[in-house]
């Protein structure tokens, strides 16, 4: 071994001397690449493969110089290469160098071509030059920017960004320099020239990568729409930039308003189901506008829990008011209307006897009632008014009138002859749609009273009112009076008395009075005539 080491180094020293054409030239394959900075160095490891088809025995490395894209050599670079003698180099077959190079601060950037030059031998004593052309690139500038990428945090594969997200941004830069590089990132989000969200943050890339990254929360303030991703990176003047479209959306949607009741009856259940399809859990307000011609007549707003998936939201509706209402539904998140929908129903409620009162007229025995109705709807209404009054032998009036309601406050009038002396019982029913409205008392209507005596009597007749399921009693006579008629009933019986015994025998035969046609149960009370209509705008005076 040692007299090859002796051998070879003699053919060192011999071969300058021999000329050109004495040598064979190889070339070896490389398909790596040099980077440098402009005044500073870079250091790394190099691939070599002998393309030759010969086995070198012995190969060891020369010197090296740099040449332009035109031939000409660049002076000013220094490079070194470990190691320097290697071995059994076959054919095919790669070796490793680790190298060092420094880059002068006045070449221009661009790319060069870095040479190297071996001498080998092989074990038959043939000499070979063998030369390896590297691509060499000069560079002005540390920082290499790797492409930026921009994806929707926990949903990277998604397409859009929902309210309440968030968008991550990176990019990786190289430093290849060995000095600390000094730079500013901005990232924003705008649409239609408006800015809804800016950073700005300072930046040292240390040699080597580095990870720039930052985070854009899309606030659930932001409208529904495509918004644009601004990315920068800038130092000596020269910028990074890099941009991406997002559409962004709430992610819940309210699909539909339906109603469970187009007509209800007023104070009936009735609600709106709403069916909102989410991308997300959160808690939003569920508003409730109710309308009736125009005018507000009720707003509720609640909050409601929405989960993931599609679900169905429960709104009731008010039906405390008659007529035809409609119902504005919205689905909010703060000031934000996420989506509305309507629907319109009718609230029917029944006319109601509110009022019953009664007055005696000129004619006597005869009193006029009158029977309030209210009627909520906004038309006129068909109904029954069933009426009935008696007294304590029986029944005097029991029968059914067709009327017809108008809207609002109207009055039925209606008279009926009854007797005095007497505790009668009234009974009104108004049936109309569908529900029946009652109002019954009693009252008592006070008998005539005889010519005028030395002794005074008084009696009451008052004109009375009564409401639904109210009893109101007009009563009585003095007792003066009542002992008036028994003195006239004692002489009247003694009168008889005295007549009968002091008669004619044959005018003592028992008569037959043939019995009389009675021509109505009612006795001498009359009808009641058709009740007459009146509307107004104030309630009777009791």
């Amino acid at each position: 071994m040692r007299n090859a080491a002796i051998v070879f180094i003699m053919l060192l020293m011999i071969v300058p001397l021999i000329p050109g054409a004495s040598a064979y030239l190889y070339r070896l394959e490389t398909s790596d690449e040099i980077t440098v900075l402009r005044g500073d160095y870079d250091s790394g490891r190099i691939w070599l493969i002998n393309a030759g088809g010969l086995t070198y025995k012995t190969v060891r490395y020369q010197y090296f110089w740099v040449e332009d894209s035109s031939g000409n050599k660049i002076d000013g670079f220094t490079f070194n290469i470990f190691p320097l003698v290697f071995s059994d180099w076959a054919p095919e077959r790669g070796y490793s160098f680790l190298y060092t190079i420094t880059c002068p601060s006045n070449i221009s950037n661009g790319t060069y071509t870095l040479v190297m030059r071996f001498l080998a031998s092989t074990s038959s004593g043939d000499i070979y030059i063998l030369l390896a052309r590297i691509p060499l690139h000069v560079i002005s500038e540390p920082l290499t920017f790797g492409v930026a990428e921009a994806y929707v945090q926990n949903r990277p594969g998604s397409s859009y960004v929902l309210n309440g997200e968030t968008i991550v941004v990176f990019s990786h830069v190289t430093n290849i320099g060995h000095r600390n590089v000094s730079a500013v990132g901005q990232v924003s989000l705008t649409r239609d020239g408006k800015t809804y969200f800016f950073e700005n943050r300072s930046l040292t890339f240390v040699p080597g990568d580095n990870l720039v990254r930052f985070e854009v929360p899309v606030g659930y303030d932001l409208p529904a729409g495509t918004y644009r991703l601004h990315y920068f990176i800038t130092y000596d003047g020269d910028t990074y930039r890099y941009s991406k479209d997002f559409p962004v959306k709430f992610g819940v949607t309210l699909v539909g308003v339906s109603l469970k009741s187009d007509e209800v009856k007023v104070n009936e259940d009735n609600r709106a189901y709403v069916t909102v399809l989410s991308e997300m859990s959160i808690d939003m307000n569920l508003t409730v506008e109710a309308y009736r011609d125009g005018e507000l007549v009720s707003k509720t707003v609640r909050q409601v829990q929405i989960g993931d998936g599609t679900q169905v939201l429960e709104a009731p509706l008010p039906t405390n008011v008659a007529g035809t209402v409609t119902a504005v539904i919205k689905l909010t998140y703060g000031q934000l209307l996420i989506g509305e929908g309507n629907v319109t129903y009718t609230v029917s409620a029944p006319p109601v006897l509110t009022n019953v009162s009664y007055e005696e007229t000129a004619e006597e025995g005869v009193l006029l009632f009158r029977l309030v109705v209210e009627n909520p709807s906004g038309s006129s209404v068909d109904g029954l008014l069933r009426y009935k009054l008696s007294t304590d032998d029986g029944v005097l009036y029991k029968d059914s009138i067709g009327v017809s309601i108008p809207p609002g406050t109207s009055e039925i009038a209606v008279e009926f002859e009854v007797p005095t002396g007497e505790t009668v019982y009234y009974e009104f029913a108004l049936i109309a749609a569908g529900e029946t409205s009652t109002a019954m008392g009693e009252l008592y209507l006070a008998p005539p009273e005889p010519p005028a005596t030395n002794t005074t009597s008084t009696s009451t007749s008052a004109t009375s009112s009564s409401t639904p399921s109210n009893t109101t009693t007009i009563g009585g006579s003095s007792a003066g009076f009542l002992g008036w008629l028994v003195v006239i009933a004692f002489v009247v019986l003694a009168a008889g008395a005295f007549y009968y015994l002091t008669r004619p025998e044959e005018s003592r035969k028992k008569r037959v009075r043939p019995k009389p046609k009675r021509r109505s149960p009612l006795g001498r009370f009359k009808r009641p005539k058709m009740p007459k209509f009146r509307e107004n705008r104030e309630l009777p005076k009791k």
